[in-house]
């Protein structure tokens, strides 16, 4: 029986997920043979053209039925669709734009009891929803794109190529893997970010955009991911590319 993904960003089982609707025509057959409905994220026109469709910069699920939706979605066929599941839309009253940090404010990251986030750059309602949900523990960083720079392999562990982020992780007691930036292809940009180009679809199971075989540490990401119980699963024969990452929604 289908339900609301409980832990962000840790389902089970995903039953759903929803991406940025540009990258369907790459991730949708995958999607569909591994049994996942695949929610198409519309581009948010207030964002850089080359960072409208990217899901983590728009939507943020917080647990259970909490979403928060950027405000260009208010009223939108997307919301109505997210409501029919059973949803309880919040939409924050914040000014989203091209440059940063207007284009951050829902780019906060989740695992377990934590919170990876600059609460500068992060919507005050998320903040303040979180704040009053007293069994998250923030790990404050500088660092504004905490999802994008944060890969979140379990409840307990993450791969990044943030220095800070690992530093302030680790110090919070998680199991941190540092990695080289780079080599995460993202269209306009020098390159991307691993938590953009990753996301977990089952407990054992991370999903990535496309192979690691051209990054310098795929290696230590295997073995780091094999330690913990986690399978690889490549959703394209592509080069990994960061498409703000995705949402798994409802899970089995």
């Amino acid at each position: 029986m289908k339900r609301f993904v409980q832990s962000p960003n840790l389902p089970r089982r995903c039953a759903a997920i929803l991406y940025g609707a540009r990258y369907s025509d790459f991730l949708a057959e995958s999607m569909n043979k591994l049994g996942i409905e695949g929610l198409p994220l519309p581009d948010n026109p207030y964002l850089d053209k080359r960072l409208a469709a990217h899901a983590d910069l728009s939507v943020f699920h917080a647990g259970g039925e909490s979403v928060f939706l950027a405000p260009y979605l208010k009223g939108s066929a997307f919301a109505e669709l997210l409501i029919s599941f059973g949803a309880t839309i919040q939409i924050p009253d914040c000014s989203q734009g091209e440059r940063y940090p207007q284009d951050a404010q829902f780019n906060l990251c989740m695992l377990g009891e934590h919170v990876i986030c600059n609460e500068k750059t992060s919507a005050r309602e998320i903040v303040d929803f979180l704040t009053n949900l007293s069994r998250f523990k923030p790990v404050s960083c500088r660092q504004g794109y905490s999802r994008c720079a944060v890969c979140v392999v379990d409840s307990q562990s993450i791969i990044t190529a943030d220095r800070g982020i690992a530093l302030r992780a680790r110090e919070a007691g998680l199991d941190v893997l540092l990695i080289q930036p780079g080599t995460i292809r993202l269209d306009g940009y020098a390159y991307g970010f691993i938590g953009g180009a990753s996301f977990k679809i089952a407990s054992d199971k991370l999903a990535f955009t496309g192979r690691l075989s051209g990054h310098p540490d795929q290696d230590r990401i295997l073995r780091f991911l094999a330690s913990h119980g986690v399978e690889p699963v490549y959703l394209t024969q592509f080069p990994a590319f960061d498409i703000g990452s995705a949402v798994p929604l409802l899970e089995n």
